[in-house]
């Protein structure tokens, strides 16, 4: 009969356990400080680089607000000054029929 020792767990001595376990131990706190790592670069990476592009667009946002503003009364104005040059053609043209007839029976 092939007898264990108690210092032999899953075939393995306490020596290959704690080698084993330190060796899992490294590698996650290796995970933990290159997560950290990779999240200051991120952080950095967003403050320095993407907030400047963001304010940017925020006011380009801003400014093509007030550029379609601007322009929706630039429109309105212009179609108002359709209307008024219609009804002064409008007007015009009952001057030159009111005058045409005035002339018609003036030289009658």
């Amino acid at each position: 009969m092939h007898w264990v020792a108690i210092h032999y767990i899953f075939g393995y001595s306490l020596e290959d356990w704690v080698a084993i376990l330190t060796i899992i131990g490294i590698i996650i706190t290796g995970f933990k400080w290159l997560s950290k790592r990779s999240k200051k670069a991120i952080d950095n990476i967003e403050k320095n680089i993407l907030g400047p592009i963001y304010d940017e667009l925020s006011k380009l946002n801003r400014n093509m607000e007030v550029s379609n503003r601007q322009y929706a009364k630039a429109n309105e104005r212009l179609e108002q000054g359709d209307k008024k040059f219609i009804r002064h053609d409008e007007q015009l043209k009952d001057h030159e029929r009111r005058i045409t007839n005035l002339e018609r029976g003036n030289y009658k």
